[in-house]
């Protein structure tokens, strides 16, 4: 029996774009988040007295800031290294041809497989092969793994690969291959990186993405983890453990038919109670999404800095310490709107822009363009979705019912 612990997508130090902007944020604890998760790692590793740590691709982020990020891991192989435990990677799309690699690969405990061809590491002890092929570049097209040695008889086979098979949404298409090229070595285990997700894509034989240590924003919510792999003659079992420090999760709160703005907060406040409960001590970064119609919808959907502050003071009772509300969203409602009156030139204008239709093609043309120019690049415009008509279309539907609750709130403030 053997057990090996399979980790992808580490990001050590991963810079965080964008989250100075955040006021108040929690940013000491965010930014060294990859490096306690990886910490927490190790020590699972040691715990269960693991054989070996592979490490599938995105040890960090490009080039680093400094050495510090070098001489961490490297305390880290350390750490492996005195338990026993050797450590055997292949670079990804972000650590090839750093200008740093050449000091990744210095590190004594840290077995870097070679991008130049596919390269096989024999763990005679263990009766284990290791096949495994570093990117050569931070843009690779062509399928590695039909490049990979079919399996060697006797021993345990496993593929070492950062790849995103045949395609996964939100990650670029490097590497890829299909479920059968893989099938088709023989392996018993295929280690994937660079999907950030954890997916189970067989398990027979097992090809496995353990998805990112660290999640480092919200478009990664949930566990993140390493898998932990026992292997008893014949028997292959794959544990997920999780070791993310910073939970990232977005609450999606149904505020329909609730009677008032305290009846929508409290629900509100349940979400994110059980949010803090599930993270079990770590901290939570939320983003809050109101959804839902009616006349309480509308009126949260017409002050929306107000609602957003009245919920980050909500979210600091539910828990000081483990909690930072990221941003909060008011989704456009569904319902029809309802100009009341209609006899005033206001209502005229307000019905007359409700039934506007939405010509996506000028906005992108005569608007998105312009604010693209001005956007500063650190917010990522890209992540805003802006390229796509249904988000797009999405916005102009905010804009109109922000224009009707605002209308609806001053109803009658004229009035003697």
């Amino acid at each position: 029996m053997f057990k090996f612990i399979h980790a992808a997508d580490l990001h050590l130090d991963s810079p965080l774009k964008g989250l100075e902007e955040y006021e108040n944020a929690p940013k000491d604890r965010i930014k060294s988040a990859s490096r306690r998760a990886f910490e927490q790692m190790v020590d699972l590793a040691v715990q269960e007295e693991a054989d070996f740590v592979l490490l599938a691709g995105d040890l960090y982020d490009g080039d680093w800031k400094d050495f510090s990020t070098g001489l961490f891991l490297g305390a880290q192989a350390g750490r492996l290294e005195r338990a026993g435990i050797q450590v055997i990677a292949v670079l990804g799309n972000h650590d090839a041809n750093s200008k740093l690699t050449a000091e990744v690969r210095g590190i004594k405990n840290l077995r870097i497989l070679s991008h130049k061809r596919p390269e096989t590491l024999i763990l005679e002890d263990l009766g284990v092969a290791i096949h495994g092929r570093s990117f050569y570049d931070q843009k690779v097209d062509e399928n590695l793994a039909a490049e990979y040695p079919t399996a060697r008889p006797g021993l345990f086979n496993i593929g070492l690969l950062h790849t995103s098979l045949n395609g996964r949404p939100g990650h670029a298409n490097y590497a890829p291959c299909t479920r059968d090229d893989l099938v088709a070595k023989g392996y018993q285990y295929w280690a994937l990186g660079h999907v950030h997700g954890m997916e189970v894509v067989s398990e027979n034989p097992w090809i496995v993405f353990p998805g990112c240590i660290q999640g480092r924003h919200i478009r990664e919510t949930g566990p993140k983890g390493c898998m932990l792999v026992t292997v008893d003659e014949d028997r292959v079992d794959p544990e997920f453990r999780e070791l993310d420090v910073v939970r990232w999760a977005v609450c999606h709160v149904d505020i329909s038919g609730v009677a008032g703005k305290d009846d929508a907060y409290d629900r509100v406040r349940r979400a994110l109670r059980q949010e803090v409960e599930q993270a079990d001590g770590r901290l939570v970064a939320a983003r809050v999404v109101l959804e839902g119609t009616g006349g309480i919808a509308r009126e949260l959907r017409a002050n929306p800095m107000r609602v957003g502050y009245e919920i980050r003071v909500l979210g600091s009772e539910v828990s000081d310490d483990d909690l930072w509300i990221e941003k909060v969203r008011i989704g456009a409602g569904t319902e029809p709107v309802v100009v009341q009156g209609g006899n005033d030139p206001m209502s005229d204008l307000l019905g007359e822009v409700m039934d506007a239709p939405v010509d996506t093609a000028m906005l992108r043309e005569k608007v998105i363009s312009d604010l693209k120019r001005k956007i500063p690049e650190r917010l990522a415009f890209e992540d805003m979705g802006l390229d796509r008509d249904d988000r797009l279309q999405a916005l102009v539907r905010e804009a109109k019912d922000l224009l009707a609750g605002r209308l609806a709130s001053t109803e009658g403030e004229n009035e003697d």
